[in-house]
């Protein structure tokens, strides 16, 4: 088979590895990278380390590029990137994906197919969610810590169906963490009610996990945006469970109290480039289509993009 993964960074990164470990000597297994990270991996190869005292290895892929020219139609692409890039990446797989490739997006959001629909016809578009923690350490090197490495995913709307055999005996024989889901909106969405509340609430006034659970007012702002987030959900017929907002928010308390959300660090580090839209914007839509009133969503992403623009004004 010809396999890509679009997109080495630290979830991308952390699968292919573990891809290119088990098949690299079976199948052309391609990566797609960027900057000094492509530059590393095509000199030394893609290195994981693992928190748990594992041993590090080195994997080689087939080829390491920034683009798809010259790459032949994939059996398999796995796509790994942060939503304002996800249009362009979708542009530039066109050319690869041929109507047998089946395509796995692992990339946080609940209307992933419907973006990757609007542009890209062709192919087998998985719904799916990951839990998996990994980063970046420095450019070629992957490091995983925390999550529990798990991949939910369902059939393509398109082809309810098809059964992707081919990726799911890969993803067997590469031992990832996986379930095939009947209905796998529900695990979609149970992720979202959690990363997008705690994700814009923490990045907005720039307080840990912790700091939310000890701040009365916070923690009603949070568990406000997941209920919301529960009755959109519910509108749009997903069979949510009654306790999902109760639920969602007492996860927090699985974790440090200094614990920041990926969507925090990213604003941090980022500023106006970061996934805001994903989470306060896809809320706000949805709200607007379904008659759905969002009134504590819209406040604290209005406060974030302007607190944004003020600091890009300054800066």
């Amino acid at each position: 088979m010809n396999i890509c993964i679009f997109g080495v960074g630290g979830v991308g990164g952390y699968f292919g590895t573990l891809i290119t470990r088990r098949f690299s000597a079976e199948h052309a297994i391609h990566f797609i990278a960027r900057g000094s990270h492509k530059d590393a991996i095509m000199a030394n190869g893609l290195i994981l380390k693992k928190e748990a005292g594992e041993k590090v290895f080195t994997v080689h892929p087939t080829s390491c590029t920034d683009t798809t020219s010259g790459l032949p139609v994939c059996d398999i692409i796995i796509l790994s990137v942060k939503s304002y890039d996800l249009p362009g990446a979708v542009e530039t797989i066109r050319p690869i994906t041929g109507e047998q490739t089946v395509i796995l997006p692992l990339l946080n959001g609940v209307d992933i197919y419907d973006r990757i629909r609007t542009t890209l016809a062709t192919g087998m578009v998985l719904p799916a969610c990951v839990y998996v923690g990994t980063y970046i350490e420095q450019p070629g090197v992957i490091f995983q810590k925390g999550g529990n490495c798990r991949i939910c995913l369902g059939a393509d709307p398109n082809h309810p169906d098809s059964t992707p055999e081919a990726l799911l005996s890969l993803l067997r024989e590469c031992n990832i963490d996986f379930s095939w889901e009947e209905d796998v909106r529900i695990a979609i969405w149970s992720k979202f009610i959690f990363i997008a509340a705690y994700g814009l609430v923490t990045a907005t006034y720039d307080v840990t996990l912790g700091g939310i659970l000890e701040d009365k007012q916070l923690s009603i702002t949070t568990l406000s945006i997941m209920t919301e987030i529960v009755t959109i959900a519910r509108k749009l017929s997903i069979p949510l469970p009654p306790e999902s907002a109760a639920t969602a928010f007492e996860k927090a308390k699985l974790f440090p109290y200094d614990a920041k959300t990926s969507f925090q660090r990213d604003v941090k580090a980022k500023g106006s480039i970061n996934e805001a839209d994903l989470f306060g914007g896809t809320i706000i839509r949805y709200g607007k289509e379904l008659s759905v009133p969002v009134p504590v969503t819209e406040s604290v992403y209005n406060n974030l993009i302007d607190t944004l623009k003020r600091k890009n004004t300054v800066g």
